[in-house]
């Protein structure tokens, strides 16, 4: 894989000299843990789709009547 683009972050003069004793591919490391979050974030958004999706009001059918129609039905007409 090609990389063009270049981040910068800033630390922590003592978290940098931890991260120099630790024997870490941090590139790749931070690389990785960026794909992962984005897959994430990507999930959460399909998710948040699909669910507006099946939640929307649909069209045509009242509820409170079919609800009615079902209780005069099994109770009678003067049911509440």
């Amino acid at each position: 894989m090609a990389y063009r683009e270049t981040i910068l972050i800033k630390l922590d003069s003592n978290t940098k000299k931890k991260m120099k004793s630790v024997k870490t591919n941090w590139s790749e490391l931070i690389r990785e843990f960026i794909q992962r979050e984005l897959e994430k974030k990507r999930n959460i958004a399909k998710a948040e789709k699909l669910r507006a999706k099946l939640f929307r009001k649909s069209r045509g059918i009242d509820s409170t009547e079919v609800i009615r129609r079902m209780r005069e039905t099994r109770y009678g007409p003067n049911s509440t």
